[in-house]
C-alpha cells in the first residue's frame, strides 16, 4: 500500500511539473466601414437635401452642382425614392399624396408650367443620372407613384408635371408605357385630371419629337389603339376624342389614331377574307361581307378592299415550283376569283392600285415575273382593268422595281391598245 501511494504521489508531481500548453482564444476582427449597418433615417436625409437646394437660391445650375457634390456624402442609392420625391414634389411624397411639411423652394411642381422652365429641371435629373447611374432604375417607379397621386396636385402643378413627363419620355428617361398609369379609374373618371394632363403631355411630346417618333414609340408599348381610354367612360367616343384633341391643336394625334384604327380593321378583314377563300365561299357572300365593312366604317375605301382581296386570293394557294406549270395554275386560280374585283375596280384609282399590287407580287415572287403580262391581260379581258389604267401604269405610274422586266413584257399589249384606240377614233370620225 505504501508503495502504491508513493507511485500515485510521484505521478501527480510529474503532471504538475509539465509545462502548460497554450490555448486558442477568439480573434476579434475589425468591421469594415462599408459593412457597418447605418441607421435608416430618411427624415434626416431629406432635411440635408432640402437645405442643399434652398442654399442654392433658385439657381438650377447651382442646385445641380450642389446635389452632384452632396452625392459623395449621402447615400443616394439607399434614399433614391426620397431624392426623386424632393426633385419632383419638393418633399417626401407620403401615402395618399401628402407632401412632408418641410419642402424645397425649387422643384418640378413649383416651377412655372412652361417648356423652358421645366427643361431646367430635366437638366438636374439628367446630370444626377449620368453621375449616379443606379438611380435610373428608380425613375420609373417614382413616375408611377407621382401619377398615382395626380389628383392631389393643383391644376398648375399638373401642367408642370405633364411637361416634365413628356420631356422624360423624349429624353428616354422613361418609356411611354408610363401613360398606362393614367388609365386608372380614380384618375380617368375626372376629365380635368387624365384628359387635361394627357393633352399637355402629348402637345409637349409632339412638339419635341414629331408624330413619326411619337407614333413609333406608342406602337412599341402597344398604346396606339388604346388612346380612347384617356376619356372618361361616359364620353369614350371617337368623335369626342377627335373634337377634343383637334381643338387642342393635336390634329396629328387624331390622324394617327384613325390610321391605327384603320390598320386594325384591315387586319381583321384580311383574316376573315383568308378564311372565306380557303373555304371556297361563294363570291356573293364575300362581297356582301366586304360591303358590311364599307358601310360600318368611314375609313375603308374601294382601294383598301382591292388590296386586301388581291393579297388574300394570291395567298390562298401553294404555288407550283415549276415555272411551266405555275402559269396555268395562276391563271386558272385568278379566273375563278375575278368576280371579287369587279365591284371595286370601276374607277381608275383602284385599277391602278391593283396593277401596282400585281407588279409588287410578281417582283417578290420571282417565278411569277414571266407571267406578269398574262395576269394583266386576263384581268383586262374580264373588264377588271381598263386600257386607260394600263397605259397610265405603263407610262409613268409603275414602280421602279422590276420595270426592266415588266415594261418590255407589256410593250406588245400597249402597242395593241394604242392601235385599237386610234382605230376607234377613226371610226368615230367616219361616223
Amino acid at each position: 500500500n505504501e508503495v502504491a501511494q508513493l507511485i500515485i504521489i510521484r505521478v501527480i508531481v510529474m503532471c504538475a511539473a509539465k509545462e502548460q500548453r497554450p490555448t486558442l482564444q477568439g480573434t476579434r476582427y475589425k468591421t469594415r466601414k462599408r459593412d457597418e449597418k447605418v441607421k435608416y433615417d430618411p427624415k434626416t436625409f431629406c432635411e440635408v437635401i432640402i437645405a442643399t437646394i434652398n442654399e442654392a437660391g433658385g439657381d438650377l445650375e447651382a442646385i445641380s452642382a450642389a446635389l452632384d457634390k452632396e452625392g459623395g456624402k449621402q447615400d443616394y442609392n439607399q434614399y433614391a425614392e426620397q431624392l426623386l420625391d424632393i426633385l419632383i414634389a419638393g418633399g417626401m411624397l407620403q401615402a395618399g399624396g401628402i407632401i412632408s411639411e418641410q419642402v424645397a423652394d425649387v422643384c418640378v411642381v413649383s416651377a412655372e408650367p412652361t417648356l423652358e422652365a421645366i427643361r431646367g429641371h430635366i437638366g438636374i435629373l439628367v446630370g444626377l443620372l449620368r453621375r449616379y447611374r443606379y438611380l435610373q432604375k428608380n425613375v420609373k417607379d417614382e413616375m408611377n407613384k407621382v401619377l398615382t397621386y395626380l389628383k392631389q396636385f393643383t391644376e398648375s402643378q399638373r401642367k408642370s408635371l405633364a411637361i416634365f413627363v413628356a420631356l422624360c419620355i423624349s429624353e428616354n428617361l422613361v418609356t411611354p408605357g408610363i401613360i398606362y398609369e393614367l388609365f386608372s379609374d380614380h384618375l380617368v373618371k375626372d376629365e380635368n385630371v387624365t384628359l387635361a394632363f394627357s393633352t399637355v403631355l402629348f402637345s409637349t411630346w409632339l412638339n419635341e419629337k414629331g408624330i413619326v417618333n411619337v407614333g413609333s414609340a406608342l406602337r412599341k408599348v402597344h398604346l396606339e389603339d388604346k388612346l380612347l381610354k384617356l376619356l372618361p367612360p361616359p364620353k369614350r367616343r371617337e368623335h369626342v376624342f377627335d373634337e377634343h384633341f383637334e381643338k387642342a391643336g393635336l390634329t396629328e394625334l387624331v390622324t394617327f389614331r384613325k390610321s391605327q384604327q384603320n390598320t386594325r380593321i384591315k387586319r381583321k378583314l384580311k383574316d376573315e377574307l383568308d378564311e372565306y377563300i380557303k373555304d371556297n365561299a361563294q363570291i356573293s357572300v364575300i362581297l356582301d361581307h366586304c360591303q358590311e365593312y364599307l358601310d360600318s366604317t368611314k375609313t375603308l375605301t374601294d382601294v383598301h378592299i382591292t388590296i386586301l382581296l388581291w393579297r388574300s386570293v394570291m395567298g390562298a394557294v401553294e404555288w407550283n415550283k415549276k415555272e411551266d406549270l405555275l402559269g396555268d395554275q395562276a391563271l386558272r386560280h385568278l379566273t375563278m376569283w375575278c368576280g371579287l374585283f369587279e365591284p371595286y375596280c370601276e374607277r381608275g384609282t383602284p385599277q391602278l392600285t391593283l396593277l401596282l399590287q400585281i407588279q409588287e407580287f410578281c417582283y417578290e415572287n420571282m417565278n411569277f415575273m414571266k407571267i406578269f403580262h398574262k395576269i394583266v391581260l386576263l384581268l383586262y379581258n374580264h373588264d377588271i382593268l381598263s386600257e386607260q389604267a394600263i397605259l397610265k401604269w405603263y407610262n409613268d405610274a409603275h414602280y421602279a422595281k422590276g420595270k426592266s422586266v415588266f415594261l418590255p413584257q407589256m410593250k406588245k399589249m400597249v402597242d395593241w391598245l394604242l392601235t385599237a384606240e386610234e382605230e376607234s377614233d377613226e371610226e368615230k370620225e367616219l361616223q
